[in-house]
């Protein structure tokens, strides 16, 4: 998921908050997680909330995500030439594999 700061007149209803909206005096409008309304956004505006930080889809070409597990499949392999295949190796492999897919830069 990724966020992006949008102005409160380019907000829409079914955005997601990404970071809780407080007021001057550090009272929450609305909590982290809530799908904003009509009704939501129009009290933003009253309120002049300049901008609303809203999670962001992101959608990543199937392309790219290949290149990136070839690559590190590459990687991997060669950390792993001399380790035999053991189902010990295999499975530390693997975790290793599914752990750099989940936290890629």
């Amino acid at each position: 998921m990724g966020v992006e700061d949008l102005a409160t007149d380019r907000l829409l209803p079914g955005m997601v908050v990404a970071e809780a909206v407080v007021d001057e005096g550090g009272r929450v409008l609305i909590p982290v997680g809530v799908a904003l309304s009509e009704s939501t956004i129009a009290s933003l505006v009253r309120r002049e909330v300049p901008a609303v930080r809203i999670e962001q889809e992101v959608v990543e070409d199937p392309a790219r995500v290949e290149a990136y597990r070839q690559n590190l499949r590459e990687r991997i392999d060669y950390l792993f030439r001399h380790a035999g295949q053991s189902e010990t190796s295999r499975a530390l492999y693997q975790t290793i594999f599914d752990y750099r897919l989940e936290h890629r830069a």
